[in-house]
């Protein structure tokens, strides 16, 4: 024996309603996104990155059992906290610090990934943070990553971040790292 479907004109109303809602909600929010201006900054820094000796601002932390924690062996998980000054000279104005993670993702130890923030200490942007995070190519010679977020003056930050060492001198693991830094944000 078949049944019949009832239909009932609640269920068409109750949509109706809720999609002139959904409308009404999407023009509140595109309307308040008129007086949103959104900012764009491009920034050159530069880190000062020591990567052993007394003074080691970058260091491995855990890799593989048996195997060598470089730069190019995959897994090996290094941790740092670098300098950002104004300029190149250690003596520049200093900006912040570069903290974060980075470690070799591919197996030939040629991707690193890297979880990185851009910590503002100076007068113009003290406090606020942008946030790098991505997968590249580390061997060449300029890598570029992502910008996914930013706080205090980069709040919703996006964009790209690119880094290119300028110099390292082996005999103190000294490296000289400049950055390009465009977002977009608040």
């Amino acid at each position: 024996m078949a049944t019949k479907a009832k239909f009932s004109l609640v269920f068409p109303v109750s949509s109706a309603i809720f999609l002139v809602m959904l409308l009404k909600f999407a023009s509140t929010i595109l309307a308040a996104d008129d007086k949103v201006v959104i900012k764009e900054t491009k920034m050159t820094v530069y880190l000062h990155d020591y990567a052993g000796g007394p003074n080691a601002t970058s260091l491995p932390m855990v890799g593989f059992p048996g195997k060598l924690w470089s730069l190019t062996q995959f897994g090996t998980l290094f941790v740092s906290d670098d300098l950002i000054t104004q300029g190149p000279e250690l003596t520049s104005p200093m900006l912040g610090r570069g903290q974060g993670i980075y470690m070799p993702m591919s197996l030939d130890g040629v991707n690193a990934y890297v979880s990185f923030s851009l910590v503002f200490t100076n007068k113009a942007y003290n406090g606020s943070t942008i946030q790098v995070q991505g997968n590249s190519n580390q061997l060449l010679a300029v890598s570029e990553y992502g910008v996914v977020s930013g706080t205090g003056k980069f709040r919703y930050a996006t964009g790209y971040i690119t880094f290119e060492t300028l110099s390292f001198d082996p005999s103190t693991f000294y490296s000289l790292i400049r950055a390009n830094v465009s977002v977009r944000h608040d």
